[in-house]
């Protein structure tokens, strides 16, 4: 990226930011140290990390600090011949790798994990695997402060012990002078003290020769003189040399465990860049997570940010939606002075950085960003004393920079561009620049007062506008871009809040309506205009959220109305498979004994009768209705085997009958008694051990008639009204098993009626 921008829009405060996220110095460093992604593969499986960290970030699955100290020296030492490692570097280095392979086990992924986030991430920590023994011997020699421990070493602590003794004995020895009564007039204090690193008894001057020694200072005063007596200087060598052999022994076993963790000096190595590069992938999750950012959707040559907010300012940005490119290369800003016109600016640039830095930005999703090649910018003011440049020579300078770089993959910003100059000459100027980058197919931002760029925009369909929103009744900006039409500039509204009398703005005003045009009216109608087209937007929006909530409801409703209506529909038909067999088992039963009357030569016909009955209303309980052809609507089919089947014959009058009555069946003259009235206007009938249900027609009042005995058997009731065999049935448009049932029904009533073809 071009390192003007880059310093412009202030990127290095923004990276020194998320290095503090790290967890250790080594990926602070590398943050530091990386440059922005130039491959569009390795952004997107970054990103991906990033997106996969945060994920385990909210679900509270990831350490939220670990022990990385600083390494480099140590790493350093290892990739020497013949060095040793300090113990406070050991201590360090075993620090790290017990941090890294904890942080390796932490993020090892479980059988319920494949195919999440930690299941992409824990392969980062994989090399911690090789170094896990090398935490365990460091830390039998040092402890994790740098401290050796003595204890774990028995030569060292042999060694130890000696020099204590032998400290013992010059504390004794120098106490003996403080507690002899000889020497109570030669010592000047209560208790012996040290001077470089000896101890010494403090003697008057004038005394001094009375013990014998050595002299190591003398007071400011001159009054007294600090001497090592003769004893404790014996002593004193003797622990000289046992600290030199302390020293050597301490030596020879650093130095084996520096040859012990030399060996693996490309494992601790490798270790080493796997933390770092969890480290920066890490950084970037917690800064995400903390700055409420979403990845940015990388298409080509659009903008389209949501919700923006420039990530520097903290919880004084305010968010901001900017959007154009395809066939609008151009967006043209304009607005009063501190409306916010450059904060967009360097907040798309700065988001844009980020992006190619494989960081998700502070917007919302959906956001868009391009694949650039480069970002370039003239934000801000270019004078520069030292070189002789005017803010206008300074700002040409960097725009003829530009010129010679900006390519169809660049994102250009230009702040205040053709300002500083005559304002005619500028805005040529401005047109001009313009056409070149909207020939190069370069995406550009331009912020603007000229009045004449606004009208550039209108005409140029390469060229979007947008204004910053201006509040008239507060005098302040309220920082929202609204595309497709131009702000004003308001510089007499902001000079007066200023403090610019009224005099001077009136004549300002004065000057300002001899020489203006109708565009300012234009704008305030177009502004005005865009506000009515938000809110109908913004109500529209609700609307259609309210009506894809309810869709959502109804759909969750229907489907469980069609589950319900599935449960209830086989329950139906397994309730009428139960009633079907059951009615064929007792209709086969009927037949039986149709059949065995008729050979025993008696009377079979009110059990014909009665059967068929039984048939009809099986039909009507259990099926819908049939269709049926015409001719078998209008032809009934008489029982064949009676004398004189197909004759008219006059149907008989209508009994007056009542429960107790006597009466005879009209279609088998057999007598019965009725029991009880049934449902409109029928009667329920007991002939033997029959009892049926008959309309009035069907029924022949007899007082004489007795009814039959009834056999000792269950009576089955039937319902014997309704239609009768037909001649012709047709099942054309029938359910194979609706069919099915419907023949059975006619084959059985057929047998019933006593047909035979």
């Amino acid at each position: 990226m071009d390192p003007h921008a880059v310093a412009i829009l202030e990127f290095d405060r923004l990276r020194a930011e998320l290095a503090e996220y790290c967890l250790s110095p080594a990926g602070g460093d590398q943050v530091m140290r990386e440059a922005f992604i130039r491959d569009r593969a390795v952004h997107r499986e970054l990103l991906a990390d990033v997106g996969a960290l945060r994920a385990l970030l909210e679900a509270d699955r990831l350490p939220a600090d670990a022990d990385l100290p600083d390494v480099d020296d140590a790493l350093r030492l290892l990739g020497k011949d013949g060095t040793v490692l300090e113990p406070a570097a050991a201590a360090r280095l075993g620090r790290f790798l017990r941090a890294a392979c904890r942080l390796r086990r932490a993020l090892r992924p479980r059988a319920a994990d494949r195919g999440t986030a930690i299941a992409r991430i824990a392969p980062l920590l994989d090399a911690a695997r090789e170094v896990e023994q090398l935490p365990v011997a460091i830390f039998r020699v040092v402890d994790p402060d740098g401290t050796i421990r003595e204890r774990q070493l028995p030569t060292l602590a042999a060694i130890r012990a000696r020099i204590r003794r032998l400290a013992g004995d010059v504390q004794r020895a120098a106490r003996r002078y403080f507690a002899a009564p000889e020497f109570r007039a030669v010592v000047n204090g209560d208790r012996p003290t040290e001077r470089g690193g000896r101890t010494v008894i403090p003697v008057k001057v004038n005394h001094q020769g009375r013990v014998p020694g050595v002299i190591h200072e003398v007071s400011a005063s001159g009054a007294t003189v600090f001497i090592e007596p003769e004893e404790s200087i014996r002593a004193g060598h003797r622990i000289a040399e046992e600290q030199l052999a302390y020293r050597r022994e301490l030596r020879r076993i650093m130095r084996e465990l520096t040859a012990q963790v030399a060996v693996r000096r490309v494992e601790v190595g490798a270790t080493v860049a796997a933390v770092a590069a969890y480290d920066v992938r890490y950084a970037r999750a917690r800064y995400a997570r903390l700055h409420r950012c979403a990845p940015a959707h990388t298409g080509s040559g659009e903008v389209d940010l949501r919700a923006a907010r420039h990530p520097l300012l903290g919880a004084a940005a305010v968010p901001i939606d900017i959007r154009w490119g395809g066939a609008r290369r151009v967006l043209i800003v304009t607005g009063p002075n501190t409306g916010g016109k450059t904060v967009a600016l360097k907040t798309v640039g700065l988001l844009a950085l980020m992006n190619h830095f494989a960081m998700e930005v502070p917007a919302a999703a959906p956001s868009v960003l391009p694949w650039l090649d480069q970002v370039l910018c003239d934000v801000g003011d270019e004078q520069s004393i030292a070189q002789s440049l005017s803010t206008f020579s300074g700002h040409v300078r960097q725009v003829a920079r530009i010129l010679g770089s900006a390519s169809g993959n660049s994102l250009v910003l230009l702040d205040e561009l053709g300002a500083g100059t005559d304002p005619e000459e500028g805005v040529t100027l401005a047109m001009a620049v313009l056409d070149s980058l909207i020939t190069r197919g370069a995406l550009v931002a331009v912020t603007t007062h000229h009045g004449a760029l606004k009208n550039y925009g209108y005409v140029n369909p390469a060229v979007e506008n947008a204004a910053m929103e201006f509040d008239l009744q507060s005098l302040r900006p309220t920082y929202r871009l609204l595309a497709g039409i131009p702000g004003e500039s308001h510089a007499l509204e902001i000079a007066r809040r200023q403090g610019i009398g009224d005099g001077i703005v009136a004549a300002a005003r004065a000057y300002l309506a001899e020489g203006r045009t109708d565009s300012g009216e234009m704008i305030r109608s177009l502004t005005a205009r865009e506000h009515e087209l938000r809110d109908v937007a913004e109500r529209h929006d609700r609307s259609h959220a309210e009506l894809r909530r309810r869709d959502r409801e109804v759909a969750g409703r229907e489907q469980r109305l069609a589950a319900r209506e599935r449960d209830l529909r086989a329950a139906e038909e397994r309730d009428l498979r139960v009633f079907l067999r059951e009615s064929r088992r007792a209709l086969e039963g009927a037949i039986r004994e149709l059949r065995e009357r008729g050979r025993a030569g008696g009377d079979w016909r009110a059990a014909a009768a009665a059967a068929r009955a039984v048939v009809e209303q099986v039909a009507v309980q259990a099926a819908p209705p049939q269709p049926v052809s015409a001719a078998a609507r209008e032809a009934p089919l008489a029982d064949a085997s009676e004398p004189g089947a197909g004759a008219a014959a006059a149907p008989p009058a209508p009994a007056p009958l009542a429960v107790g009555a006597r009466v005879r069946i009209a279609a088998s003259g057999r007598p019965g008694e009725v029991v009880r009235a049934g449902r409109r206007g029928s009667w329920v009938v007991q002939t033997g051990s029959v009892r049926g249900t008959f309309r009035s027609d069907e029924l022949i009042a007899d007082a004489a008639a007795a009814p039959a005995a009834a056999p000792a058997r269950p009576d089955v009731e039937v319902n014997a009204s309704g239609t009768r065999p037909l001649v012709e049935l047709n099942v054309r448009g029938l359910r194979l098993d609706e069919a099915v049932a419907a023949v059975e029904r006619q084959v059985d009533g057929a047998l019933l009626a006593g047909l035979r073809q």
